[in-house]
């Protein structure tokens, strides 16, 4: 369990607090690039770590992430007209700049130096992989640009989406390298999804014994679960936790990869991104169709939101006979929302005085000290841990292995990143 100081300080990240100032070193995965789809387009609302923000695309192309409120009388941006390299205030038409920067002014003449002097907070932002990233962090810490795997590759081999999730970041993140749920929150799901069923991994699966083996790696954790395979056999599953929200979900034979990250929206609240890519084909339009539908790692959606279709108004449209008969473990359609519907039943916020650990938790425990120490070194004037080009071009794996065979050897050479080559699953 964490003392309700240490719980705090994993779970705030509002301005000025020590996760937020962690979490404020890393490009912030904003906004899918078709939110904002050609210039002059609609200005969207953007939350991010506590701050309300608007962003928009300006007439030459540029993009803008700038706080919500015109600095006049506080009105919100999103109303705002987008024309002309600004984005125009509807009340008194005090115009800004992708910059935050006022650059008209009707009200007042140009030469009393009034309109120089107004400027927005704003935030550099970069497209990449499909997504607008965001860095809101000091200016001389600004990492490298995102290298995850998927960031490289042609649109046609990747589908990124989001989804609103309605609790903290930190249990969503926890969830996510808990392998051992699996065997049983998925387990009704493993025979009829159709990104999982008929592969060796569906099958092995569903043994409920788990054994960690976690290894360290320079931009997280790198989290081994080991369950029985075949006579003199172990199937593995290896998990990539990245700093400081991103996961890499063990993949199912020839299928393509996933991942997550969670960012937070304020304490309450975060942002799902799911990430499904093959490093060597494109994703078939059938696939696509499936993941629009809520299957594999992706969620429906509610049209024109990113609010889920289940969700915690609705009691996750639950089906207690499905549940009964095992179709769906907790009676609830769909991976994604399976695991949502249970991190969010723990609170907006989990009181991790309460919690009972077991060995099955070592890889939350691990992640919550690499947070902790990812903290202190920012407060003592070191960098981030996780930034570095190399720490987030990894990939996860399956395998079946002899039960005397070296884990740690084989498991470092199945997560290298091998341009052009196919990962390596069961």
């Amino acid at each position: 369990m964490l003392s309700e100081e240490l719980n705090t300080l994993l779970t705030r990240t509002g301005p000025g607090t020590p996760m937020g100032e962690l979490l404020r070193r890393y490009w912030i995965p904003a906004l899918l690039d078709s939110e904002l789809p050609e210039r002059d387009c609609p200005p969207v609302r953007v939350k991010l770590l506590g701050e309300k923000l608007v962003a928009f695309r300006d007439t030459e192309g540029r993009l803008g992430v700038i706080d919500e409120f015109c600095a006049h009388r506080g009105v919100s941006l999103w109303f705002g007209r987008n024309e002309e390299c600004g984005l125009r205030c509807p009340y008194h038409g005090w115009k800004y700049d992708v910059n935050g920067q006022c650059v008209d002014l009707p009200s007042e003449a140009e030469e009393s130096g009034m309109r120089q002097r107004i400027k927005l907070k704003s935030y550099p932002c970069v497209e990449a992989g499909g997504v607008i990233w965001v860095y809101m962090g000091p200016p001389a810490e600004k990492p490298p640009l995102p290298n995850f795997e998927w960031v490289h590759l042609p649109p046609s081999h990747r589908v990124v989406t989001k989804r609103w999730q309605e609790s903290n970041y930190l249990q969503a993140i926890e969830g996510g390298i808990d392998s051992s749920h699996v065997s049983f929150l998925h387990r009704g799901d493993m025979a009829t999804d159709p990104f999982h069923k008929n592969t060796g991994g569906a099958r092995l699966v569903k043994s409920i014994k788990t054994t960690f083996d976690i290894l360290d790696a320079p931009g997280g954790l790198l989290v081994g679960a080991r369950r029985d395979g075949d006579p003199g056999t172990y199937y593995w599953r290896i998990t990539q936790y990245i700093m400081p929200w991103y996961t890499l979900i063990p993949p199912y034979a020839n299928n393509a990869l996933n991942g997550h990250a969670w960012v937070p929206m304020d304490d309450g609240n975060c942002m799902a991104w799911s990430m499904t890519f093959h490093p060597t084909a494109p994703i078939p339009e059938k696939d696509v169709a499936l993941i629009k539908d809520g299957y594999g790692v992706h969620a429906e959606l509610l049209p024109g939101t990113f609010r889920p279709v289940a969700n915690r108004a609705n009691d996750y449209l639950i089906d207690r006979e499905k549940q009964k008969s095992g179709r769906h473990y907790n009676g609830v359609k769909g991976l994604a929302m399976q695991d949502a519907s249970v991190q969010e039943s723990i609170g907006t916020i989990a009181d991790r005085t309460q919690e009972m650990l077991v060995s099955t938790d070592n890889a939350i425990i691990l992640a919550r000290q690499r947070l902790l120490k990812a903290i202190k070194t920012v407060q003592e004037g070191g960098r981030a841990p996780g930034i570095e080009s190399a720490d987030q071009l990894v990939r996860s794996a399956s395998m079946v292995l002899p039960v005397d065979a070296d884990f740690k050897k084989h498991a470092l050479e199945a997560v290298k990143h091998k341009k052009g080559q196919p990962h390596v699953a069961v």
